[in-house]
């Protein structure tokens, strides 16, 4: 069964203006898909169509070859290539030689779901006797990155975006295919900020970051990445971050370019008052349902380990039941130190939903901002319990306020507050939003700590994410650091690393925010780190806790330092596993988040 006009128009790209219908979905004139469709036997068929549609279904290879081979001429060079077919015919294998032998690559596939009106994208490859199918093809040299250039040099940036956000990762040759993919849309992303006079600033700039770590991990040395991430900076009133990061690739990738540009940035930076914290009261312990989706989730599971030690296991219900917060399927944690071994086992949702409805809990605390939790699953609880105060954590990566977006995405109409991990200053978010970083779990921390026989600086992990590639292969060069990429330390045997060593490095990865960052300390070892720009309460203090250091430059300068003195390096050590074993155990955590909701419960209490 073909796609309807409805379904084929809900994937047709933004740019298309004009389609050829070898056949048209359920006969559907022109007028009704608000663009210009033109069937074969019209006698105005344009010379070239922006996109063809034909329904294949039941043809032989032969038939298929026939049809296509002059249809393909009528379409741009760009133009998208759009078949229906039920795969019961050909098998998909057949189906692919046939369009590769007419120079056509699969570019996307969905299922159609006739019933539903709807097309479901594929991830795997389609099987026969389960379609019908929809594919769009694009000639095998479609270079999309140049066919979005020429739409960013039309100042047409909605469309330059479309086209670079539907790319299919099988598309790309190499990883130089996809740096040069993600700085185009980082390009773009920016160019569009600029024209909306900077109205999108927030939610452009963790779309930005996104692309812009993708690029700069395939392709370090591309000036023009860091030149666009420093410029988007500046434009969300951040030039300070923009000049931080302009400073650290002209010390290793000297270029006239980013000289005249970093000259343009100007010098002063902008300070911001340490975030407010209320103080936690040990009243009566509330009573928590925490929805959280299953994955391992390092922020998540710490913080709620940390509030079943504040609040007591039965007071802390997790749901779904996850296997890494109860001594089951560890590996799930991939080496991030987030396992725990609560005893009990699942409850069933039928007692959570009475529970919920009998008013058994006092708070709601949601943590998926990715949405992959059990939609209906979910959605019942959060209907037994309306009427909680609900409070959305989020822990992922991205700097952009998705509280709207998950409210809207899962149906959450009142929402008393939002936890951000990664929560920039001088960035605007809603109200009622609080910082909640990752916390170091106490069950991890050493009892006992030694400050002798340490040497050197450490660095392991993973080099995704930020300058990070860029930034160790020239410390390698100036450092006495060995850093270990990738290296599949245990947790164990990697803890046991951490605290031979006087001093390890921090450095931004995909989020500001890093594990790194608060492991360091806990096993004794120097922290030293690139500044994070987000808001941190009881942060550590620069050369009493910890050492900060904007640029390589200051790095290197600080790092050969304490090599040169080393008691003072271990004397900033002890100070700072002292500060974290204060304020950033998974236990203090909890009791930061829990006297923002006593705060915000307050303040509910007294509207009502």
């Amino acid at each position: 069964m073909a796609p309807t006009h409805e379904m084929l128009r809900g994937v047709l790209p933004s740019h298309v203006k004009t389609v050829l219908a070898g056949d048209s979905p359920d006969g559907a004139p022109g007028k009704e898909w608000d663009i210009s469709v033109h069937r074969l036997s019209d006698s105005d068929v344009p010379p070239r169509a922006d996109a063809l549609y034909l329904d294949s279904s039941g043809c032989t290879a032969e038939a298929l070859s026939a049809r296509l081979r002059p249809l393909r001429l009528k379409v741009r060079r760009e133009g998208a290539i759009f078949c229906a077919d039920d795969c019961n015919t050909l098998s998909f294998g057949e189906h692919l030689n046939t369009l590769a032998e007419l120079g056509l690559g699969l570019y996307q596939a969905w299922r159609i779901l006739p019933d539903v009106g709807a097309l479901v994208k594929l991830e795997q490859s389609p099987e026969p006797g389960a379609g019908p199918y929809l594919f769009r093809y694009q000639r095998e040299r479609y270079d999309p990155v140049a066919h979005a250039r020429s739409f960013l040099r039309e100042l047409n940036y909605y469309s330059a975006i479309d086209v670079l956000r539907t790319v299919p990762d099988h598309w790309f040759a190499s990883d130089e295919e996809r740096g040069l993919h993600a700085a185009e849309y980082l390009m773009a992303l920016l160019a569009q900020n600029r024209y909306s006079g900077g109205k999108l600033g927030l939610e452009h700039l963790s779309a930005a970051l996104f692309h812009y770590n993708r690029a700069c991990t395939w392709l370090p040395k591309h000036h023009a990445i860091y030149a666009c991430m420093a410029s988007f900076w500046r434009d969300l009133g951040r030039p300070d971050l923009g000049r931080r990061l302009l400073t650290t690739v002209l010390t290793i990738l000297p270029d006239s370019g980013i000289q005249e540009t970093l000259l343009s940035f100007p010098t002063s930076a902008p300070t911001f008052p340490m975030p407010e914290l209320p103080e936690y009261q040990p009243t009566k312990p509330l009573r928590i349902l925490f929805l959280c989706h299953p994955e391992s989730d390092f922020g998540s599971d710490v913080l709620h380990d940390g509030l079943r030690r504040v609040l007591g296991a039965e007071n802390v219900v997790g749901y779904p039941w996850k296997p890494v917060l109860h001594g089951r399927a560890t590996e799930a944690a991939t080496g991030y130190p987030c396992t725990f071994d609560w005893p009990e086992g699942p409850v069933p949702l039928e007692r959570l939903v009475q529970r919920a409805a009998e008013g058994g809990f006092d708070v709601v605390l949601y943590s998926d901002t990715l949405g992959t939790l059990p939609r209906d699953e979910t959605h019942t609880l959060l209907r037994a319990a309306a009427g909680t105060p609900l409070f959305v954590v989020d822990m992922w990566d991205e700097c952009g306020d998705s509280l709207e977006i998950i409210r809207s995405r899962d149906g959450l109409d009142l929402v008393a507050g939002y936890f951000k991990r990664e929560m920039i200053q001088g960035c605007p978010y809603p109200e009622h939003t609080w910082p909640l970083l990752f916390a170091f779990p106490e069950d991890r921390i050493p009892s006992t700590v030694s400050w002798d026989n340490r040497e050197g600086i450490f660095w392991a992990g993973k080099l995704m994410g930020g300058a990070r590639r860029l930034q160790l292969s020239w410390l390698e060069k100036v450092l006495p650091l060995k850093a270990e990429p990738g290296t599949p330390y245990t947790p164990d045997a990697y803890a046991a690393r951490l605290q031979e060593h006087l001093m390890g490095i921090s450095l931004p990865g995909n989020g500001f925010d890093t594990v790194r960052y608060w492991e360091l300390p806990a096993h004794g070892t120097m922290l030293l780190s690139e500044r994070p720009p987000l808001a941190i309460p009881h942060d550590f203090i620069d050369g009493k806790q910890a050492v900060f250091f904007e640029t390589v430059s200051e790095l290197k300068e600080k790092a050969h330092y304490y090599l040169a003195h080393p008691e003072e390096a271990i004397a900033i050590a002890q100070a700072g596993h002292a500060h974290l074993l204060e304020h950033h155990t998974g236990s203090a955590r909890a009791q930061q988040c829990l006297a923002h909701i006593q705060q915000r419960l307050r303040e509910l209490r007294k509207q009502t």
